[in-house]
């Protein structure tokens, strides 16, 4: 039996027919002096960057064959591939898979001559390539391909080592005429295949994948600055919008253009970090950034009722008793340091408004902007639906609607902080159908899956995660642990080093030496992003706010995610991803 690398195929893998190619090959007694390198990742391709070839066959004696995979039903017309799978849905290929073979046999033949050299034995090993159709009979003929480059349905009837070994020979004739002796002799083919995978040259590493990504991500970004150009002239604007969408970063632009004008703006969000931030990225104008509740600190420690106010926190620290104090004193004393001075502000910006939406920050709005809320003018940033983990009105959009009669809403639906399958994968666990996703967004590196059945072996996952995206040229500074509970009650809980480097609790501040692994609750960075990201302590998936916490956790991610969930909730957390997955390749198909 062949030599298969990997030895299995990765769980995540979703093509049934390249599970079926792949337990062939494996179990046929045929191939038992074959190699067969399983999805082999190049780092580039002469029609662009990165490439992959579904499985690539190395048979001494014979050569190389690159074979690309198409499961399902098969169709073209007019030029245009389409395959449907088991559940009717449909999908469009960029190309025609002979196309895509032959690009992938094309790459990988530079690739060995490039490392090699173009005299060497190595070099002048055959190589071709071949479709495989596991589900259909082979194409009407076509002067795009000859019977020889497919293997269909019919074929992997017998031997998947006759019907390869007849497409090797057929494809390989010709390149070995006239070489004379072996076309590939055993101590070459295992130099080739020592260089193609043990080493890894050439395979798309995280940080190169990663950084292709950021880049395009800042290109998104633009496409939502047009969506404000179209409503910053409007008073009063609703932008509504999922994680991921541009919020943050357009509730900043709006609060740079009214400062522009000589307004007096306040930015404002909830988060303590978020708010910091926000405060850090208008240093150089007059905009009065930070929390809502700390720019109310301020009002109110500057009316009558200060000292009144002032006792009132202590005893609601001592007792804990904060959402009395943030739900009904806050706005009580706000409201009476406010009654009798004008507005101090013409623009209200509020970020991640679904965390402040209570009838007493409506209240308190009123008196803070000139004009109030019917009349004022205001932007508020938030999502509604999936990011709400804090408490807030049951239906807070209507209590807006009852005091404003004239606003305009605005959704953000193109994903611009993550890449593809972040951006998937989040939907599929918030139950928010496919995200909207720009052609040219970067695909990315797969989401992780790490699953652990004690915390030590949570913590040995962890370590092994960290030392590995070091290694990929990652530094400390580019990632973030986070998790649902405090350090002092996570799995790292007295952890002071991991992964080579010291562990720092940022829950509470924003400033963290760059050699440092941080770590965070998902409460205290809601908001905030991080190239990558390492969600922890994922213990339970069903329960809504369970869901919501790790939806808000994952989406912080811009260009890679691991997660690391409990063996308990394998199951669960496999339907979840499923159930959502399927959604979006349904949503796709009927053009949603």
């Amino acid at each position: 039996m062949a030599v298969m690398m990997p030895a299995s195929m990765d769980p995540d893998v979703k093509s049934a027919a390249e599970r079926q190619l792949f337990d062939k090959l494996a179990r046929d007694p045929g191939t038992d002096d074959w190699t067969v390198l399983h999805s082999l990742g190049l780092a580039r391709r002469r029609s662009g960057p990165y490439g992959e070839i579904d499985f690539v066959v190395v048979i001494p004696g014979r050569g190389i064959l690159c074979i690309e995979v198409k499961g399902g039903g098969v169709r073209c017309e007019d030029g245009e591939w389409t395959t449907r799978n088991r559940y009717g849905e449909v999908a469009t290929l960029r190309k025609s898979p002979f196309m895509q073979a032959r690009e992938a046999m094309f790459a990988l033949r530079d690739a060995i001559a490039d490392h090699f050299g173009q005299g060497s034995e190595e070099a002048a090993c055959p190589i071709s390539c071949a479709v495989a159709f596991p589900d259909v009979l082979c194409p009407p003929p076509s002067p795009e391909f000859e019977r020889t480059e497919v293997i269909d349905a019919e074929d992997l009837r017998g031997p998947v080592s006759v019907a390869i070994g007849r497409v090797a020979d057929a494809r390989l004739r010709d390149l070995r005429r006239g070489r004379g002796g072996s076309a590939l002799p055993p101590d070459r083919a295992r130099s080739i295949v020592k260089f193609l995978r043990p080493s890894f040259d050439l395979i798309v590493s995280r940080s190169i994948a990663m950084g292709k990504a950021e880049e395009t991500l800042v290109a998104l970004t633009q496409e939502q600055y047009d969506r404000l150009d179209e409503l910053y002239d409007n008073p009063r604007c609703l932008f509504q919008g999922a994680a991921g969408t541009g919020k943050t970063l357009l509730a900043i632009e709006y609060a740079r253009r009214a400062d522009a004008e000589g307004a007096r703006v306040a930015l404002v969000s909830f988060n303590h970090h978020l708010s910091a931030w926000l405060g850090r990225q208008t240093e150089d104008t007059k905009i009065t950034a930070g929390s809502w509740y700390g720019i109310l600190d301020d009002i109110i420690l500057r009316g009558p009722s200060a000292a009144e106010f002032s006792e009132r926190v202590r005893e609601a620290n001592e007792s804990g008793d904060l959402p009395t104090l943030f739900d009904d004193d806050y706005p009580i004393h706000a409201m009476i340091a406010l009654e009798e001075t004008d507005a101090p502000f013409d623009v209200l910006v509020m970020d991640e408004a679904q965390d402040l939406f209570r009838e007493g920050t409506l209240d308190v709005m009123d008196r803070l902007i000139r004009g109030g809320v019917a009349g004022g003018r205001w932007a508020i940033f938030g999502d509604f639906t999936g990011q709400t983990i804090f408490d807030s009105a049951p239906d807070p959009l209507s209590d807006l609607s009852a005091r404003c009669e004239h606003f305009v809403r605005a959704t953000l639906a193109r994903n611009c902080r993550n890449t593809r399958s972040i951006a998937k994968a989040t939907a599929a666990v918030g139950g928010l159908g496919p995200p909207r996703l720009r052609p040219g967004q970067q695909e990315g590196p797969p989401v992780k899956r790490l699953y652990w059945k004690t915390g030590a072996g949570q913590l040995r996952a962890l370590e092994e995660m960290l030392e590995s995206l070091r290694r990929d040229g990652l530094g400390p500074g580019d990632v973030i642990v986070l998790s649902p509970r405090r350090l002092e009650n996570s799995a790292l809980a007295g952890v002071e080093d991991i992964g080579g480097a010291p562990l720092v609790d940022c829950s509470r501040t924003l400033d963290a030496p760059p050699d440092c692994v941080r770590f965070s609750t998902i409460h205290s960075f809601k908001g905030m992003e991080s190239r990558a990201v390492i969600v922890v302590d994922i213990e339970e998936v069903e329960a809504d706010r369970s869901r919501a916490l790790l939806y808000v956790g994952m989406s912080r991610a811009r260009s890679f995610l691991v997660l690391l969930i409990n063996e308990r909730s394998r199951l669960a957390f496999d339907a979840i991803m499923r159930e959502g997955m399927q959604a979006g390749r349904v949503g796709r198909a009927v053009g949603v």
